[in-house]
């Protein structure tokens, strides 16, 4: 958080909040000597020169009570009129004062948030970071993982203004402005009480990201924070280190598709199987332009696993339409099969169209 701008910040909150209390007691001061005044001078009971007293300082008025001495109404006059009334101008100044200034210090990252099992983001990315916290945020409230309400919290410099605009009306997303190396502003993120941390490389191509990752990990599990971290990794060779310090999911920067942060943060163990679906190496999805009809998926599956080809995931009507995790007794009218497959399995789609020929 900016020391400057954080001190100001203070001296200005301290002083609206000397002003209010200044203005409230002086209010019960007078409201005190006004109804002493009005028993003594009016000869009115305590309930009614308490009713005329309110009545009078609120300027309302109903004219079922009223001063009739000279000295009574001197009295309402100088200790009302003229020092209530401006006292209460006074505390009501200085109480929407708090308030203007509580939502501005809010918008602009500098206020100390209090929330509990939220989810704190430390950076955002040096291209579009704002597209990109709206992409992460809409993916993560549309998760089946009961995530739909959860608090987000974003730790950076980036909007040193407050939040742009297609972020700054969401009540789910609030930001500290403030670099990932301060404490004040880990504090103020209330990052003890997070459910998961999601450390992001500035980055995504800069190696040096990788060693303030491990600088935020370290210095989060020397505190004692216990919330799962997720660290983007810039470069694969330092994986085994940022896990070293204590970060439970390392997963490449993707900035076009933010998903894979989301499956970390709903679903742990899934960004690694989506990460090797997006390389070469190991398990590969891989598409067969085969003819399948009259079979139920659950049959399609149970044959193509016996055979050794690999594990379906999906397939393609010939109008192009793809279907994803199919009801187990829906008959099958395809043209191609989206298979999983490992190093050791090279099925080819021959192979597959005559195993599958064979049970039709």
């Amino acid at each position: 958080m900016a020391e400057g701008s954080s001190r100001f910040g203070r001296s200005v909150v301290r002083d609206l909040r000397n002003r209010l209390r200044f203005a409230l007691a002086g209010l019960v001061l007078l409201i005190g000597l006004h109804v002493l005044a009005m028993m003594a001078l009016e000869g009115l009971g305590l309930g009614s020169a308490v009713w005329l007293t309110f009545t009078t300082i609120t300027t309302t008025g109903y004219g079922d009570y009223a001063p009739k001495t000279v000295a009574g109404r001197a009295a309402t006059i100088g200790l009302i009129y003229l020092s209530g009334i401006f006292l209460l101008t006074q505390a009501a100044s200085a109480f929407f004062g708090l308030r203007v200034l509580r939502r501005q210090r809010m918008r602009r990252g500098e206020w100390r948030w209090n929330m509990r099992d939220h989810v704190v983001i430390v950076n955002a990315p040096a291209d579009q970071p704002a597209e990109y916290l709206r992409r992460l945020l809409d993916q993560l409230h549309r998760s089946h993982a009961g995530t739909e309400a959860i608090q987000a919290l974003v730790i950076t410099e980036t909007f040193p203004d407050g939040m742009p605009p297609m972020l700054e009306d969401d009540p789910l997303i609030v930001q500290v402005r403030g670099r990932f190396d301060d404490p004040a502003a880990l504090k103020a993120a209330n990052v003890a009480e997070a459910r998961v941390v999601v450390v992001l490389a500035e980055e995504e191509a800069e190696r040096l990201s990788d060693s303030r990752a491990f600088d935020i990990i370290h210095r989060l599990r020397e505190d004692g924070v216990r919330a799962r971290i997720i660290a983007e990794c810039v470069d694969d060779r330092n994986r085994e280190r940022l896990k070293k310090a204590g970060a439970d999911a390392v997963v490449r920067p993707l900035r076009g598709y933010p998903e894979m942060i989301v499956r970390a943060i709903v679903a742990p163990g899934t960004e690694r199987i989506i990460e090797r679906l997006f390389g070469s190496e190991g398990d590969e999805c891989l598409r067969f332009a085969v003819r399948v009809e009259g079979i139920t998926w659950s049959r399609l599956v149970s044959v193509i696993l016996e055979a050794n080809f690999g594990t379906p995931i999906a397939y393609m009507e010939a109008e192009g339409h793809l279907h994803t995790n199919p009801a187990p007794h829906k008959t099958l009218v395809a043209t191609a099969l989206f298979v999983l497959v490992d190093d050791a399995q090279r099925p080819t789609a021959a192979a597959i169209q005559k195993t599958l020929d064979q049970i039709t």
